[in-house]
């Protein structure tokens, strides 16, 4: 019972510490200096706690910031409450796992959106080039009736070719911000052509433009299927947790659950139910289709000229 104790006082410590660096947040002066140019070992670390590589996204560092301190908080006082030991492991594996099964099973609408907004903004710069305006002016023009969804992409590539950066490495920034691989089939043909805007490229923009509309059709309808089972998984889940969460009240129920063999009995459930939740993620996700356009870290492709981008992303702000 000491042990308990000391292990609320601690959990109790380490919450304020949390509460304090969430209420802290990150320095803005630091967000360029990423954990992966530091160490590998922090670059591991990084990736685990954030899910990705490079600058973690303001909605995942704002979830890790509310789930530590849930966790630390919640693993003695579920032991404290159920007399349970091993229930101090499991509710932080329930709060940092529900959202990341929930995260999987989400329906992806925002790709398909932006997918089926780079299929309008190619068939306006198709029309455009048919009326021989060159592919610079095209582009630039298209920012002003881009679609939403790409809005702020094709708004910064306008920028970085006002701001007189070659095309090709312009467009490959464009890229890298848009990260699909279909895109990447777009913006190759653009690269490839960016110094011939005739009728030839025309075309070929008007039968991608055609080939990527026919895909966000596709994915639709994979998505709503998708969608079913998707459901499934979250009733599913949820109505378990929902009679874990209710039988942890009844201490006849969780009793036997407090000696040794019911502590073992209970770790090769949880186990065994984390395993089948981790096989439907796995079949309720899709794995990313590798890019065309991916840059060469290794060489100078993948820098990128921090003036000159401040120059284009300055003049994209006089520009609103």
């Amino acid at each position: 019972m000491m042990l308990l104790f000391a292990l609320c006082g601690l959990a109790v410590a380490g919450g304020l510490v949390a509460l304090v660096a969430w209420a802290r947040g990150s320095d803005p002066a630091d967000e360029d200096e990423t954990p992966e140019r530091n160490s590998p070992l922090a670059g591991r670390a990084h990736v685990f706690w954030y899910g990705a590589p490079g600058a973690a996204s303001a909605r995942v560092a704002r979830l890790r910031r509310i789930q530590l301190p849930l966790a630390l908080a919640g693993a003695p006082l579920a032991w404290l409450f159920t007399g349970i030991p091993l229930a101090a492991l499991l509710v932080p594996l329930a709060v940092f796992g529900l959202p990341w099964l929930f995260d999987t099973t989400r329906p992806d609408n925002r790709r398909i959106e932006r997918l089926e907004a780079l299929s309008e903004w190619t068939q306006r710069i198709a029309d455009v080039l048919l009326l021989g305006v060159g592919l610079n002016q095209a582009i630039v023009t298209s920012r002003r009736t881009a679609p939403a969804a790409l809005e702020e992409e094709i708004g910064e590539l306008a920028a970085r070719l006002q701001a007189r950066w070659r095309p090709e490495e312009a467009l490959q920034a464009f890229a890298d911000s848009v990260a699909d691989a279909t895109a990447d089939k777009v913006l190759a043909a653009l690269v490839l052509r960016s110094g011939d805007s005739g009728p030839g490229l025309a075309r070929a923009l008007a039968d991608m433009a055609d080939s990527v509309r026919e895909e966000v059709r596709q994915r639709r309808a994979i998505e709503a299927d998708r969608a079913k089972h998707r459901t499934t998984i979250r009733w599913l889940v949820g109505i378990i947790v929902l009679v874990v969460t209710v039988g942890s009240f009844n201490t006849e129920y969780t009793r036997p659950y407090g000696t040794l063999l019911g502590q073992i009995v209970l770790a090769v459930v949880a186990a065994l139910f984390v395993a089948i939740i981790a096989w439907m993620r796995a079949l309720a996700s899709h794995p990313p289709v590798p890019r065309l356009l991916a840059p060469d870290r290794r060489g100078k492709a993948g820098r990128r000229a921090p003036a000159r981008e401040d120059e284009a992303l300055q003049q994209l702000g006089e520009v609103r």
